[in-house]
């Protein structure tokens, strides 16, 4: 064997964790075999693999067999099963003169055969006392051994087949299916006899996916690819990536052997594989395809391909070196960019916070290249600025910020948007729009009773927010007060005067009552006559009934506006003595206190006949005219109903009983006569 390869391998042995079949894991104690199956048109494949060092070299010595047992055929069940052995001689590593013409044209051929057959991979450290580290090296050399043999196996079907762990069955037929049985041909007495059992046939076959979740991403000068590890795993050992320069005409592969990532012990296996490519310039669009590699050397067909450019990243900041103003309004900032890395800038963007770490808002964009200040026409009171290069592919790192302030003497804008509404307790709730001044330190709020009057400050100290609650006085002749606000910047400032917002108090008095100064008994009704409330807000009049003897008080009339003073009621009964009230209500709610009820009795006509004018309708749809009235305050036993044509005389049409209010004819529908209802008692 090859020393310089022997070295390799000892390179490689940092990097190597475990294999696709994972058969070498430290882990693992116990004594199995693993089998892979892979079913062709032609052939159906296996592949195996055992779990430790010490069953690995009782299959080097003994070697595998394999047997084949027809089950169905053509989707049916065969009753007579005969096993076939296939391996007259069980499979075992081939010898050293054949493991010597493989290595020739198999690189992974020499690493197979050295851990096999070689007595290299001394990691002894000398020294004479060496008893506990001697029995650790010769274990680490047999792991290394059996890890570098499954390895090489995994990673070359040719070595697979040299080491006795893959057969190729060939004699197969469409349509059957077919159980197989791997096992060591001998086992020690100690040793559990482990067989294996795979269940198919070649109308199973299925084509190799491509590899999945393929995603790029781009740097400065390298593209980092990543593809799905955690859900095709079965499927692939290592991979070739390919790289195209030509818009994916033609693709050239990356890696001189196939890539496959590791994972060390004691760690979780990650989801996707990655690898970083180097590229020799942002600008060309490269084209990358991944190909999957199973372990019987399988190609998938290409994952999907992916087009990308490399990065321009910034890594130099821009500081900003000085500030000045020289108007007391606007403020200047210098800065210098001297680019010594030569990087790519297409220009500069500057921010600007009232805090020093947090906030930072962009106040211009695409400052050009050349450009070394800026002028900020509404500075804050107290800023922070920072700048930061750019160009198409991104941002560079922000510069330290830089503390400016300017000397302020404009006074902020008068506040505007100012309204109020008070309760009945006198509290009053004032609210007005925030000043846009970026420097405002708070609001102060002035009050007078009358507008001829001098406005004063009701707060000690400017308030911050834009709601302020005051009580005024509730029991008092004036209507209404009235509020002005003032804005105050950092620098105190002062705005002008806002306009002023008139308040009305809120009116809890309530007004004066009206006067009832007489009440007349008729035959219609009572007739009841008053004096209205000099109170000037009132916004209405009720007047109350109440029956002698009842403790219902019922209201019977309001009164819009409160001009009335006179009203004609009809009780309900004959002969009861009523009495009433009349109250005034203000706009704001509030009744007066009712002086003392005046009373009167009621007594009804009892004249037996009585004329009486109805109200007279007519209805189009139905063809009818209705002629109604009211019930007068007197028993009747029965109305009469007459008409008139018109310049004709009274006539008797009909009668009605005395509880029926109420006439409908269609014979006078269309006529213009005139009507009259005769109670008769």
């Amino acid at each position: 064997m090859s020393s310089v390869k022997v070295i390799l391998l000892m390179v490689l042995l940092g990097l190597m964790t475990n294999t696709a079949l994972k058969a070498q894991d430290s882990d693992v104690k116990k004594d199995e075999l693993f089998l892979l199956g892979r079913t062709l048109p032609d052939s159906i494949l296996l592949r195996w693999a055992p779990s430790t060092y010490r069953l690995w070299l009782v299959g080097n010595t003994y070697g595998y067999r394999v047997t084949r047992t027809t089950l169905m055929k053509d989707g049916k069940i065969l009753e007579n099963r005969q096993e076939r052995l296939l391996t007259p001689e069980p499979l075992k590593p081939r010898s050293l003169d054949e493991w010597e013409k493989l290595d020739g044209c198999d690189e992974y051929a020499g690493i197979a055969a050295h851990s096999i057959y070689g007595d290299g991979f001394d990691v002894s450290l000398g020294g004479s006392n060496t008893g506990m580290v001697d029995l650790f090296n010769k274990a680490t050399i047999q792991e290394n051994k059996f890890g570098f043999a499954l390895y090489a196996a995994d990673m070359s079907v040719n070595v697979a087949k040299y080491h006795g762990l893959m057969y190729v069955d060939k004699d197969v037929v469409k349509g059957e299916k077919y159980i197989y049985n791997v096992f060591l041909d001998r086992v020690p007495e100690d040793m559990k006899r482990d067989t294996l059992v795979l269940f198919t046939g070649v109308d199973e076959t299925l084509p190799i996916p491509a590899p999945a979740d393929f995603k790029a991403e781009a740097g400065d000068r390298q593209i980092i690819l990543t593809w799905d590890n955690k859900y095709q795993k079965q499927f692939y050992n290592s991979f070739w990536i390919e790289r195209s320069a030509d818009n994916g005409n033609t693709f050239k592969r990356l890696n001189n052997k196939p890539f496959l990532n590791t994972t060390a012990p004691g760690y979780e296996e990650a989801p996707f594989h990655h690898y970083i490519d180097t590229i020799a310039t942002n600008g060309l669009s490269y084209a990358y395809r991944i190909i999957g590699i199973t372990v019987f050397g399988e190609l998938s067909p290409p994952s999907e391909v992916l087009k990308i450019n490399g990065l321009n990243l910034i890594t130099q900041a821009a500081s900003i070196n000085k500030t000045y103003s020289t108007d007391g309004i606007s403020l200047t900032l210098n800065w210098s960019f001297a680019n010594d890395n030569k990087e790519v800038i297409d220009g500069f963007r500057l921010f600007r916070s009232k805090q020093f770490d947090t906030g930072y808002v962009l106040i211009a964009d695409s400052l050009p290249l050349t450009s070394s200040s800026y002028i900020d026409t509404k500075p804050l009171y107290n800023a922070y600025y920072r700048l930061q290069a750019f160009n198409k592919d991104g941002d560079g790192p922000m510069g330290l910020p830089k503390m400016a302030q300017v000397v302020d003497s404009i006074p902020p804008l008068a506040p505007t948007g100012l309204s109020a509404k008070a309760d009945t307790s006198g509290l009053v709730t004032i609210t007005w729009n925030a000043n846009t001044d970026d420097d405002i330190y708070g609001y102060r709020i002035y009050r007078a009773n009358a507008t001829h009057e001098e406005y004063s400050s009701i707060i000690a100290s400017p308030v911050v927010d834009t709601v302020y609650i005051d009580q005024v006085e509730i029991k008092t002749l004036t209507k209404n007060v009235f509020y002005k606000i003032k804005a105050y910047d950092l620098r105190q400032n002062q705005s002008a005067f806002s306009e002023v917002l008139m308040v009305e108090r809120p009116d809890i008095v309530p007004p004066s009552p009206p006067l009832i100064t007489s009440i007349t008994p008729s035959d219609s009704g009572i007739v009841i006559l008053w004096i209205n409330s000099i109170s000037e807000d009132v916004d209405k009049q009720l007047l109350y009934r109440n029956r002698v003897g009842s403790n219902d008080w019922k209201l019977i009339k309001t009164f819009y506006p409160v001009g009335d003073t006179m009203y004609n009621d009809v009780p309900d009964l004959n002969n009861a003595i009523y009495r009433y009230l009349l109250i005034a209500v203000d706009k704001a709610g509030n009744e007066c206190k009712p002086l003392k009820p005046v009373s009167a009795k009621y007594a009804a006509n009892t004249h037996k006949q009585v004329w009486i004018t109805p109200k007279v309708k007519s209805y189009k749809r139905d063809k009818v005219v209705r002629i109604s009235w009211d019930a007068p305050a007197f028993p009747v036993s029965r109305f009469l109903i007459y008409t008139c044509e018109p310049k004709g005389q009274w006539h008797l049409i009909d009668g009605v009983g005395g509880s029926v209010y109420e006439f409908e004819s269609t014979f006078y529908y269309g006529q213009k006569n005139a009507y009259k209802i005769k109670s008769v008692e």
